[in-house]
């Protein structure tokens, strides 16, 4: 199975919401929070960009709109082609102006999560790792513990989405096992199990200060990295919210 990454950040995302499909554009306007709003649609143009470089459609605002992503009932993105449900699998992450988007062509249970990395508290630690995960965390020098913190608790959030549970389920419920404690730019892999005896595999890497993760319940290469492929086309003012 061939697992693909993108990333956007907020000054890639357009001003105009002509690219958004009609739920979509409903949704935005129910966020009342300008944060929140510029979170959702970064998240979502992100998105938008990997489908498109996927399957080379031409980032023109019309045809963009014709994908719409929409939440499950669990939350979990589905994605959408001429209003018709699409045989591709995404996950979202967005964190401090950037955004992520994994996509797969098949169904699959998949999750990625983007993490900064930053000095947590020590009750932090205690209230949600496994004693297992606080042991490694322990060992770790200075230099790589908060980077160690960061992988273990960015791939916990791409396992409960891959769970399609999310943050309602106890983080300790899912244990990361990396194979490598520091990896640089270059993905390592990990697994993460659930207390049900699932195993979900993966990859994690740290660029810049930031970290990413993917996890699916199914083996896969590190993730291919796509391009969005032009400027959109699109000259809309902003769409009142």
């Amino acid at each position: 199975m061939d697992m693909y990454l993108l990333e956007q950040r907020e000054q890639d995302v357009p001003e105009s919401n002509d690219w958004l499909g009609a739920r979509e554009r409903d949704h935005v306007r129910s966020l009342n929070f300008l944060k929140r709003r510029a979170d959702w649609r970064l998240g979502r143009w992100a998105a938008k960009c990997a489908i498109a470089s996927l399957q080379d459609i031409p980032l023109h605002a019309d045809l963009l709109a014709t994908i719409q992503i929409c939440p499950a009932a669990s939350g979990q993105p589905e994605v959408f082609l001429h209003g018709d449900p699409a045989d591709v699998t995404v996950s979202i992450s967005h964190r401090s102006g950037m955004a992520i988007c994994a996509l797969a062509r098949q169904s699959v249970r998949l999750g990625c999560d983007l993490e900064l990395v930053e000095a947590h508290s020590t009750a932090f630690v205690a209230d949600y790792f496994t004693p297992e995960e606080q042991e490694l965390i322990e060992r770790a020098g200075t230099a790589d513990r908060w980077r160690l913190v960061a992988m273990l608790w960015s791939a916990k959030e791409s396992a409960l989405k891959a769970l399609h549970e999310g943050l309602r389920r106890d983080t300790r419920s899912v244990v990361v096992k990396p194979a490598r404690l520091s990896c640089g730019e270059a993905w390592s892999s990990i697994e993460v199990h659930s207390i049900e005896g699932e195993c979900f595999h993966g990859w994690w890497r740290e660029r810049g200060g930031e970290v990413q993760t993917v996890v699916a319940d199914a083996c896969f290469s590190p993730p291919i990295q796509l391009q969005a492929r032009s400027s959109i086309d699109c000259e809309s003012e902003i769409d009142a919210a």
